[in-house]
């Protein structure tokens, strides 16, 4: 791995938690810290990739679709706290798999490193139950968790007055975990069982500080939305 490459991950790496190799001469990255990075990657990066399949009632059946989504770690088993808008063709997706099954990927930042093939990145693969029945307090307890990662969602937030768009609270479930920590010769590929992964929370709060949010500037709603798909909502039940 190239010199360069080696300190960038290690600078940026160290910034936000990562337990990385001591060098590419003495070991590999093993599965418990691949663990520890994973839940940590949860955490630091603020979005990700989710991925759906079209449904068999549509021209596309069976394909993949992937977009840009936010997640929130709320939960301390490692569960995803999300929102879910049904204009939203992920959402229509996951409303018409019988399983509400995604796969949500994470990447390690890439910009200024020579090997962007050289991130960790982690794949969750679970299903998605939507939460219409919750309490007033973990509706407040969801709100100030997901807001503490995304300021600007407290436009749209479940039950916000005046929000573009019908969203409910939803949670991501994870089955599988699959982990790429850079190259091979340094750092853990493969499966990361998921009850091991649940565990390493504690190791995560002990050694992890939050992403500061002091200097982002509030979010503003910059764009003015199609119509809600014409859907009845009573009918979506998980």
């Amino acid at each position: 791995m190239h010199i360069r490459t080696i300190l960038n991950l290690s600078i940026i790496g160290s910034a936000i938690g990562l337990s990385l190799p001591e060098s590419s001469s003495t070991r590999r990255e093993t599965l418990n810290e691949a663990a520890h990075n994973a839940r940590v990657l949860i955490k630091e990066v603020k979005t990700g990739t989710m991925a759906s399949v079209y449904p068999d009632t549509s021209d596309l059946a069976g394909r993949p679709f992937a977009m840009m989504e936010y997640h929130a770690p709320c939960y301390s088993n490692g569960s995803l706290a999300l929102i879910l808008m049904p204009i939203s063709r992920s959402t229509q997706n996951i409303f018409q798999d019988p399983g509400h099954h995604i796969a949500y990927t994470v990447n390690m930042p890439t910009e200024g490193v020579r090997s962007p093939m050289s991130r960790g990145r982690v794949a969750l693969m679970g299903n998605v139950t939507t939460l219409r029945d919750i309490s007033s307090e973990e509706q407040t307890r969801l709100s100030k968790c997901y807001t503490k990662h995304h300021p600007d969602a407290q436009y749209w937030l479940p039950g916000t007055p005046d929000s573009p768009h019908f969203s409910l609270w939803a949670r991501l479930d994870i089955d599988s975990i699959y982990y790429v920590g850079g190259f091979g010769d340094t750092h853990y590929i493969g499966s990361i069982p998921v009850d091991l992964y649940a565990k390493s929370e504690k190791k995560v709060q002990k050694g992890y500080e939050s992403a500061s949010t002091d200097n982002e500037e509030e979010g503003t709603l910059r764009e003015v939305w199609e119509d809600d798909l014409d859907m009845d909502l009573n009918q979506i039940v998980f």
